[in-house]
């Protein structure tokens, strides 16, 4: 009796150990798991361990019956497992993990649908966001709205428009800022993203290496269609009837007869049978937002050497991000150059807003029809927002407001809407085509006159089209109002903040004189002191909008209310700027500060965190006048009195709304 009792303990003992074993070597999810390259017959299926084991995916169609293995014996952390054999627009659910264990998966929320045979004419979603990685309140609000509006209705696939985690774009931002903020979109619906200049910050088109590069699975060699780049940074792809282009507006060579300008050529002839064409990246050809693309390289080079193949190929659609709010164009052709150059007679192919309940979807009588019309689109408010004068003349449509793009595919007919953060639609627009039809009797009889105002930016949720030239909206309080017939002027006062009551004209950024060169216009601080390590000296500058006060108007106070989170025992002063230069280019070489100092307008010493406001005295008072005058409006500055104790403010970039410099001005 007594041996076998000692050889049960022994047994026991011995499965305890191997038990112990086992969980001390069990591998944990880190990372996914995500998906890749989706095609009719296959997809990718990714995702990260802290420990080395080997890949094992099971499939089915229950999540209690995955009955399909497909295994990858090379121990790795980054599991990449390719799954073939499947067959279209069918659902599979999965669960990952190794030979020896299961790390997720096996449920009713990890599945992902096969897309449909190419060319086939079926109805799905295609949810686009831009800029989205800021990790912030913001991007989670943007997802969620986008969540609860859909519903029950799949994703079927998502496009990533660039700049997909900041700052850096490095590993640690994507795992923060992209793959913890949609775990669920991430396991269920194919990501197709495209590359942008934070991105960059971390890693390099030409050789195909950093963050980005190693997390995505790109087809470079045509295995989702199209014609093989032979490079992650563009690549092309098809899902049901349309064709896909992706493009790299930052890293990569721009000229026209490079690389990427042949490749695009091939895939586009090879593409002609398409009945959509949707082209996306980073940078936008068209936008007067937070970025200028009268001013910028990579702005300029897409609009003047892709635009006119892609159009000549019948391109549909254009998505790009970079300005951070929703710029959307008229239905155009033939336009490369400055906006100046904008002709509405000439580069609007259809006139009318799009919209089938109001002016009529823009019609395009046919697929692949060269130079017949395309809608471009900036999408770059998915996770923060960023002023500009939002008076570009291709634009119909603007909105200083957070959202994200939605793209439903049916046949020959093509609906976008633009849901904002609250899951409101505060644009939408429609495509068709059909051969050899007409146009609609409500879009063919629009003429010009009756489109929207090119320099009108919708404000509310009625999507009006009433024109405001300066394309600002104002947040007022007025101390009293009289009628036009009283003979004593009353007092009114006005406070502009970024984004508070829709105001978008803010800019605000510092310059360092250990730097030189670097702009830091896309921080959420703005930073003052006397000498700061190897940034040397830094000066703050600051700017507001102010042509939406009436010209003629007496300006009789001002203040400006500034939210510091880094207090200082010493002072420092704001000086009127007398230098131009513009929040994403400002550096301390351009700007040259300390020599373009002009009035002393004020100053700020504050001994503790929280929230200050400056009366500025006689002479701020008078600089304000000048810029509600219509004069020059180059801001001012906080300078340092040769401090060591610098001074850190929120921006106008700051997440909190009520955290941004406010300027309020009272006026009669």
């Amino acid at each position: 009796m007594s041996l076998h009792f000692n050889l049960i303990v022994k047994i026991l003992v011995a499965a305890i150990f191997i038990l112990n074993v086992d969980i001390a070597s069990a591998a944990n999810l880190t990372r996914g798991p995500y998906l890749q390259t989706g095609t009719s017959t296959s997809v990718i299926v990714r995702w990260r361990s802290d420990e080395a084991t080997d890949s094992r995916v099971r499939i089915g169609s229950y999540p209690t019956k995955l009955n399909t293995i497909i295994d990858d014996a090379q121990l790795t952390t980054e599991h990449i497992v390719q799954i073939n054999g499947l067959t279209p627009n069918t659902k599979y659910y999965y669960a990952i993990g190794s030979t020896t264990e299961r790390l997720s998966g096996g449920d009713n929320n990890t599945y992902f649908h096969t897309a449909p045979k190419i060319g086939e004419r079926v109805a799905f979603r295609t949810w686009v966001i831009g800029d989205a990685g800021t990790g912030t309140e913001e991007q989670a609000a943007v997802y969620n709205a986008y969540q609860n509006y859909t519903g029950a209705t799949k994703t079927n696939l998502w496009l990533q428009l660039g700049d997909n985690a900041y700052p850096d774009g490095t590993d640690a931002d994507f795992q923060t800022n992209f793959f913890n903020m949609y775990p669920d979109m991430l396991r269920q619906s194919v990501t197709w993203p495209a590359f942008g200049n934070h991105d960059a910050h971390s890693a390099d088109s030409g050789s195909q290496t950093g963050p980005y590069y190693n997390m995505f699975s790109l087809p470079k060699n045509a295995e989702a269609g199209g014609v093989a780049s032979g490079t992650e940074a563009y690549y092309s792809f098809d899902y049901a009837n349309v064709h896909f282009i992706v493009l790299d507006s930052f890293d990569t060579n721009r000229t026209v007869g490079a690389p990427m300008y042949r490749w695009l050529q091939a895939d586009l002839q090879a593409a002609s049978k398409a009945d959509w064409i949707i082209a996306i990246w980073h940078h936008p050809p068209y936008s007067k937002g937070a970025h200028d693309s009268d001013t910028k390289t990579q702005l300029i080079d897409m609009r003047q050497n892709f635009l006119p193949l892609l159009e000549s190929y019948g391109v549909d659609l254009v998505l790009t991000g970079h300005s951070h709010s929703y710029e959307r164009s008229h239905f155009i052709n033939g336009h490369y150059g400055a906006s100046t150059t904008f002709d509405t007679a000439t580069h609007i192919k259809q006139t009318g807003n799009g919209q089938i309940d109001k002016d009529g979807a823009y019609n395009k009588h046919s697929t692949g029809l060269a130079n017949s019309g395309t809608v471009y689109v900036v999408a770059g408010a998915s996770g923060k927002l960023k002023s500009g004068p939002f008076d570009h003349p291709a634009m119909i449509d603007s909105l200083y407001e957070l959202g994200s793009l939605v793209l439903d595919v049916n046949g020959l007919t093509l609906n976008a809407k633009f849901i904002n953060d609250s899951g409101v639609v505060r644009d939408d627009f429609t495509l068709t085509k059909s051969s050899g039809s007409t146009l609609s009797s409500a879009s063919s009889s629009k003429n010009l006159s009756s489109s929207k105002s090119t320099s009108s930016v919708s404000r509310s949720s009625t999507q009006s089209t009433a024109t405001t030239s300066s394309a600002k909206s104002l947040s007022s309080s007025t101390s009293s109002k009289t009628s036009s017939q009283s003979s004593q002027p009353t007092n009114t006062t006005v406070s502009l903040q970024e984004g508070f009551n829709n105001y978008a004209g803010a800019t605000d950024t510092y310059v360092t004189s250990g730097q030189l060169i670097t702009n830091y216009g896309d921080r959420g601080e703005i930073l003052a002191d006397g000498a700061d390590g190897t940034k040397g000296r830094l000066v703050t500058l600051l700017k507001w909008i102010t042509s939406s006060i009436p010209k003629g108007k007496t300006v009789t106070a001002v203040t400006i209310q500034l939210n510091v989170f880094d207090p200082t025992t010493q002072t420092y002063d704001l000086y009127a700027m007398n230098n131009s230069w513009t929040e994403t280019t400002a550096t301390w070489s351009n700007t040259n500060p300390l020599n373009n100092q002009g009035a002393l307008l004020g100053s700020i010493a504050p001994l503790t965190t929280g929230v200050y406001t400056i009366t500025l005295n006689t002479a701020g008072v008078a600089l304000v006048q000048s810029w509600v005058n219509g004069n020059t409006n180059n801001g001012l500055m906080i300078v340092d009195r040769n401090n060591t104790d610098g001074i850190d403010i929120r921006s106008s970039e700051h997440a909190t709304v009520s955290s941004r410099p406010k300027l309020t001005i009272t006026y009669k």
